[in-house]
């Protein structure tokens, strides 16, 4: 295949590859980790057998993770969210590292994914991202460096970082940025006691997952729990914080009970479609409503999981929201 690249018709090609695909799969993984490698750099190789090797053992799939051109992003972001912390670091090596990927590689609960994300010059993160891997870096001096060497990170968010980095790095942002050191203390303590005072007033459901968010804890599935024991305020205020939206906005977009407000709320925050009619049948019952899904509803739910992205679901929820 290699030798004679380009000098097959189609139906010849088609039988290699079909003969690679069944070999592949019956292999000792030694021959599979040397298959990986040799097709990792060939922009031709068959699409199915890259993707194939890319979901192997970690030992097989490095290679192809890391140079393959031929995974899509979508196809990268389906193997950060199922494979292991392995997989998630060797694709945030990668050279082609968009936005997106740095989203869903700055959810791992892996500090070695997140410190390669940030080391990875040639990776594109979005301003949210950043806000997430510094409020992440919280007690992780390596990944505090990684954040700050960033040429995306910006002066607000560096001033906020000022208040829980070392003495040492608190000098490098004020040098970095220009930034009067007397003032910043000045501003973070204000800062500090006005988040106290919300805190102090703020309900049950808001200090849960305001702790589980700044520990990097607070996951979709958590949200999926709360609900299903019961908690509407605390799934309210999940979802917002994950959504990055007023709590007071998503519970008035959720109050009406229309089924494509949830279904875009759930595509937002990466809950799977799976336990979506579920979901629907608990909020619903909780208003003391039938949570009875109609054809039509599941046809509209099934149309935001099917054709929005999870970030226009995202934007989507945001603007109706404002």
């Amino acid at each position: 295949m290699e030798s004679r690249a380009g000098g097959f018709t189609a139906s010849e090609r088609e039988l290699l590859n079909a003969i690679m695909r069944q070999l592949t799969r019956q292999v000792e993984m030694q021959v599979r980790q040397a298959l990986a490698e040799r097709m990792s750099e060939m922009d031709d190789a068959p699409h199915d057998l890259i993707l194939l090797l890319a979901n192997d053992r970690i030992e097989v799939a490095r290679g192809v993770l890391e140079k393959s051109t031929l995974l899509s992003e979508d196809e990268l972001i389906d193997i950060i969210n199922a494979a292991t912390h392995l997989h998630q670091q060797s694709i945030a090596g990668r050279a082609d590292v968009s936005e997106r990927i740095a989203a869903s590689l700055a959810e791992s609960s892996a500090p070695d994914v997140l410190l390669s994300l940030v080391r990875n010059q040639r990776a594109r993160i979005a301003n949210e991202t950043m806000e997430r891997l510094a409020e992440r870096s919280r007690g992780d001096i390596e990944l505090q460096r990684g954040v700050l060497a960033r040429s995306e990170l910006r002066p607000d968010l560096a001033t906020r970082m000022c208040g829980f980095v070392s003495d040492a790095l608190h000098g490098f942002i004020t040098q970095r940025f220009g930034i009067d050191p007397v003032a910043a203390r000045r501003d973070l303590a204000m800062a500090s006691a006005e988040a106290h005072a919300r805190m102090t007033h703020a309900s049950g459901p808001e200090r849960l997952v305001s702790k589980l968010h700044a520990a990097g804890q607070l996951k979709p599935g958590f949200a999926v729990k709360a609900l299903g024991q019961g908690q509407l305020d605390v799934f309210e205020h999940a979802v917002a914080k994950l959504i990055g939206a007023p709590v007071e906005a998503v519970a008035r977009l959720l109050k009406g009970g229309d089924v494509a407000v949830l279904a875009l709320i759930c595509q937002a925050v990466g809950i799977d479609k799976s336990v979506f009619a579920t979901m629907f049948s608990q909020a619903e019952t909780l208003r003391g409503r039938s949570g009875i899904l109609s054809q039509q509803d599941r046809a509209k739910a099934e149309e935001v999981f099917t054709t929005v992205s999870r970030d226009d679901a995202r934007r989507t929820v945001l603007r109706k929201a404002a």
